[in-house]
């Protein structure tokens, strides 16, 4: 596997370079944005690691003119950054980032994550070419994965299987949570779909996909379909007739 690191500093560049060469990677490195943006573009790497602040162009920067091109817009890109701003985190989640890291990073750690999302990307293919499919697409997640979210209050970071219910709307989508926080992003209903764990939420219309786990009741409705009432939710959850048949299976209906 192929990565990119842009980072300005010598030092920390010649480490990650490094410690991803000595386990098995192939590294190309960038001491600056216009140069890790004309590498990506021209090596496609499988996943590009990049710091924030450098000069000239900075890293928000990079992930913008990437997001411009298609074919760079769906390479995994990790920010790796000294600053734990919440602007910054918030940024990196706007401009579809797949990660956001805190230096300092334990080796253990940055290894172990980037190997995860490349075990990710491995497993997934999308019509038998593009590994992601959507602009804002994302690998495969499980329950335990850890997501930026974000409302007009905040930018909040929550694993998955706290997220209750997922409605769309468009292009968007409103995320519902176990505390009762909201959130609304760019992100498409299909999209989510391909992405969460199967066993754990079920779409149960053309609109929305429910975490099942948080189901609280299942009434028969009628010509053999379903509603549910989901815990912490007061709105009655509708199932199509098709959606009612998988839900009949899953709970033995």
């Amino acid at each position: 596997m192929k990565l990119l690191i842009i980072e300005d500093e010598k030092d920390i560049r010649g480490n990650i370079v490094e410690i991803f060469e000595e386990s098995g990677f192939e590294v190309l490195s960038a001491d600056n944005g216009m140069t890790g943006i004309k590498l990506a573009a021209e090596e496609k790497p499988d996943l590009i690691i990049c710091d924030i602040i450098m000069p000239g162009i900075n890293g928000f920067e990079v992930k913008k003119i990437l997001n411009i091109d298609r074919a760079t817009s769906a390479i995994p890109f990790i920010f790796l950054t000294a600053r734990a701003d919440i602007k910054d985190m918030r940024e990196a989640m706007e401009l579809s980032a797949d990660d956001y890291i805190i230096k300092p990073v334990r080796t253990e750690d940055l290894l172990n994550l980037v190997n995860k999302r490349l075990d990710h990307i491995r497993n997934i293919k999308i019509a038998g070419a593009d590994l992601l499919n959507e602009e804002y697409s994302s690998p495969k997640i499980s329950l335990d994965d850890k997501l930026f979210f974000k409302n007009k209050e905040e930018t909040f970071l929550l694993p998955v299987n706290r997220i209750v219910l997922i409605k769309a709307e468009g292009d968007y989508t409103n995320i519902y949570f176990t505390d009762g926080k909201k959130s609304f992003i760019k992100r498409s209903l299909k999209n989510w779909e391909a992405s969460l764990p199967d066993k754990n939420f079920l779409r149960v219309h053309r609109s929305t996909i429910i975490n099942i786990d948080h189901i609280e009741k299942i009434n028969p409705w009628f010509n053999g379909t379903f509603t549910a009432t989901l815990k912490g939710f007061s709105e009655t959850i509708y199932f199509s007739q098709r959606y009612s048949q998988k839900l009949k299976k899953i709970f033995s209906l």
